[in-house]
């Protein structure tokens, strides 16, 4: 066999997400870790090897090493991270932090976690890729050489080697450099020197190489099914070439060597090979009066999916937005765009943003990481699971993240604000991503390195200066808030705001002005309405959706064409319902398209041409444990399991909805499932139930706080428990004809520890069963109700006939029961 068809090449994701973009500890160096390989290795019993436990990992890094135990978690959950994970793993860990209320709790549950021992070498070592040389330090750039100069293309196609996370080249030379230290690092001590080096006769164990698939793969006659390095390694016809040995079962460690430095080329999903042979895409549009031209390209077409890469320059004074299955898991980078409006609302896998002027950026949620690098006067609106910035100056950032934010070297001026708006898919997206709405860490930033241990260069934004975001499209989803809600304070001044908009409205109303009067008024505010469009730059975002900007080049029909775009990731549609209101002084704006008028056609992104403002801030609120159990309930009913009840094929009792007390004012009644009576009554503050037995919704599309309804007369929201006059969905629940309840609760998940069975109500689940959570249950017979709280009170959970192996099955957030009953019409 021709070790010609074999090629291997370093993976790209360990460098973009895994390589934190600073130098290094000064104790990551060879010397050190050659010294924790052999540590890990003869402590295997104490919880080092095969898997690394966080609590011998603190040891070593705190103890050893000398790191703070933040930087030392730090590192330990960047690597996790890179581990492949279900997104139902990913909610069950956030809903199991979200629950410690101490920093002990916290820590005996990060005690359970442990990573691969040998792939946490690999990855704490090319930490050392971002290592600064004194000769860099002193001069700024390496000493050229004609092999850099040839192969490090950026954007432009100029020689650059500025980001080395994104530039697949430097990973390849990084790799081919120190390929001899990589590989000792995972030698057995007993194939090492006393100086701890290998010999001509030192042998790779398989398990050493399954490691290094941590950064190679490769393919055979450059087929399009990627095998893992180990893989390649093991096959029968490569044996000779590798130096693999079936009565050692080990690799002889020159020939491995050479053989990986044979085979090692260039990476086909890398940068590089995405801007060369990756499809352009016409997204975004020359603007007149410049020699900019927008470069946007991606590999989508010729890569596996856990490949995908989208990268964009030089989107200058324009809105792009897009929704699209190319960008769904894909890594992205956005470099040197300038006074632009930038929508990618898909679920992402990472998000790189570099040497950007005065834009805004708002991001789907974002699996990985968010980097800013080099940046100035940048807004960037995300969900993420981690943010680090480096080198910006005057940027903010509206962020949701269940990590703390790192601040890297060289930043100024930095703010950061708590997440602030919300599209239709965002809830879904993020379910997809394993991101829920809490723990949330906005607010705690991390100085990272002691150059910035003045904490005077972030602040948070004051909540007199907050402002929620409207993102002006309309897609398929249920999403109708902000997830997890606002910061109190924050909520507050925007409800003071809202007060004085109200206040100044009636003084209008109430000023009695004659119709030309009227007319006058009108054009005033008009004007300086218009004027406050120019001094903030919203015009800007308003001019680059007019129809002389904003044309469909046959070019880009094309393009579209070729996607092959699901329903679900169509491009963005208009919202044609937001056209109207008053909107206040100081409020942000976002603006948009709406359909009509002359002269007015869709663009590439369902971006309509004739422009109308849309009024914030809004009035949402939501409460951060209610938001999660939605996204756990939307999750849940993905798999094709739904705590909900289930319809009826026999006809139903009604229930009627009242907008005001005492059975008053506008009705709307009901006598099947209802995913949205929003739209007919704008409030709920009573309800009338004919029979049978219900359960109400906060929010549409049977999401948020749920309350159970049986026959009777409700004539105030108290009387159903509710929190205020919001309801917007409804359904009802199946009723067993035999009128049997029979239900058993467990003290541990997974129907674990002890068992009890009860066929009746319980007003105090401590004092029945002496026990303060239910972690599982199974309902055996009837519909039953979970409550929060003794005496059938706080926050409900409707169950009926099934199994339900821990509290998010039933769509909790934590095993708190402390009551709970059957339904009976």
């Amino acid at each position: 066999m021709d070790q010609s068809m074999v090629h291997l090449w370093v993976k790209t994701e360990p460098f973009i997400v895994g390589a934190l973009q600073i130098p290094p500890p000064s104790k990551f160096s060879m010397h050190y870790l050659r010294k924790m390989s052999t540590y890990v290795r003869t402590r295997a019993s104490e919880g080092c090897y095969p898997r690394l436990f966080w609590p011998m990992w603190r040891h070593i890094a705190c103890g050893k090493l000398q790191l703070a135990k933040d930087l030392a978690w730090l590192y330990f959950e960047i690597f996790d991270s890179l581990v492949e994970r279900t997104p139902e793993e990913h909610l069950e860990w956030a809903e199991v932090v979200s629950s410690c209320k101490s920093e002990e709790e916290l820590e005996k549950q990060r005690n359970k976690l442990s990573v691969d021992s040998l792939q946490f070498l690999l990855f704490l070592y090319i930490q050392q890729l971002n290592k600064v040389s004194l000769r860099t330090s002193l001069i700024g750039e390496e000493w050229p050489s004609p092999r850099d100069k040839s192969q490090s293309a950026n954007l432009t196609g100029k020689s650059t080697c500025q980001n080395k996370n994104w530039n697949d080249y430097t990973h390849q030379v990084f790799v081919q450099n120190h390929l001899l230290d990589l590989l000792e690092l995972l030698l057995d001590p007993d194939q090492l020197t006393a100086s701890s080096h290998s010999t001509h006769s030192s042998l790779v164990s398989p398990e050493a190489v399954r490691a290094l698939s941590f950064l190679i793969e490769g393919t055979v006659n450059k087929t399009r099914t990627v095998h893992p390095l180990h893989e390649l390694a093991l096959w029968q016809p490569l044996h000779a070439k590798n130096g693999y040995s079936k009565i050692s079962k080990a690799f002889s460690f020159p020939k491995l060597e050479a053989w990986l430095r044979a085979c090692l080329t260039g990476s086909p999903f890398g940068t590089s090979a995405c801007l060369k042979s990756g499809k352009k895409l016409a997204w975004a549009q020359q603007v007149e009066g410049t020699t900019k031209r927008a470069k946007i390209a991606c590999n989508a077409h010729m890569v596996p999916e856990v490949h995908r890469m989208v990268v964009m320059s030089q989107v200058y004074k324009q809105t792009l937005a897009k929704s699209s299955d190319t960008l769904v898991g894909a890594h992205v980078k956005i470099h040197r765009c300038n006074e632009s409006f930038i929508y990618l609302l898909s679920p992402l896998r990472s998000v790189t943003i570099e040497k950007c002027r005065n834009s805004t950026f708002v991001l789907g949620p974002v699996q990985t990481a968010i980097h800013l690098h080099s940046c100035d006067n940048v807004k960037v609106i995300g969900i993420c699971h981690r943010l680090s910035i480096s080198s910006t100056t005057g940027c903010t950032f509206n962020i949701l993240t269940p990590t703390h934010p790192l601040i890297l070297l060289g930043n100024q001026a930095v703010t950061f604000a708590p997440y602030h708006t919300h599209y239709p898919m965002l809830e879904d997206h993020m379910a997809r991503m394993g991101l829920a709405t809490v723990p949330n860490y906005w607010d705690s930033p991390m100085l990272v390195c002691k150059e910035n241990s003045d904490a005077s260069v972030f602040r948070l934004l004051p909540p007199n200066e907050f402002y929620t975001f409207v993102i002006p499209f309309e897609m398929e989803g249920d999403t109708t808030e902000t997830p997890g809600g606002l910061p109190h304070a924050y909520q507050k001044a925007l409800s003071q705001r809202e007060q004085k908009i109200q206040v100044w409205q009636k003084t209008v109303k109430e000023a009695g002005l004659t119709k030309d009067q009227r007319k006058q008024f009108q054009v005033l505010v008009e004007n300086k309405f218009y004027e406050w469009l120019i001094h903030t730059g919203h015009r800007q975002q308003l001019d680059s959706l007019t129809a002389d900007k904003w044309q469909k080049s046959s070019e880009e029909e094309h393009e579209e064409g070729s996607e092959g775009l699901s329903p679900e990731s169509q491009d963005l549609v208009r919202n044609q319902d937001r056209n109207s209101g008053y909107v206040g002084p100081g409020a942000e704006f976002i603006w948009c398209g709406v359909p009509g008028g002359s002269g007015g056609s869709s663009t590439t992104d369902g971006l309509w041409q004739r422009p109308v403002a849309l009024p914030l801030p809004s009035t949402e609120t939501g409460r951060t444990q209610h938001r999660f159990h939605s996204l756990v309930q939307k999750r849940h009913r993905k798999q094709g399991r739904s705590s909900s009840p289930s319809q009826r094929s026999t006809p139903l009792e009604p229930i009627t909805f009242y907008e005001e007390k005492h059975f008053q004012g506008r009705r709307y009644e009901c006598d099947s499932d209802c995913p949205d009576f929003h739209t007919y009554l704008s409030r709920c503050n009573s309800i009338r139930v004919e029979g049978g037995a219900w359960v109400v919704y906060e929010r549409p599309n049977f999401a948020g706080n749920m309350f159970v309804l049986t026959h009777g007369e409700y004539p105030e929201y108290q009387r159903w428990m509710g929190l205020n006059d919001r309801l917007s969905s409804c359904k009802a629940i199946h009723l067993s004809s035999g009128g049997q309840h029979r239900i058993q609760i467990f003290e541990k998940g997974d129907f674990g520890g002890q068992m009890y069975e009860s066929t009746e109500d319980c007003p105090s689940v401590l004092d029945e069963f002496r026990i303060r959570e239910i972690n599982a249950c199974k309902v055996l017979e009837g519909a039953w109700v979970f409550y929060e709280h003794p005496n059938f009170r706080g926050r409900q959970y409707l169950l009926e006939k099934g199994e339900y192996r821990k509290p998010v099955d039933w769509g909790a957030v934590s095993p708190t029961v402390q009551s709970f009953r059957c339904i009976v019409e």
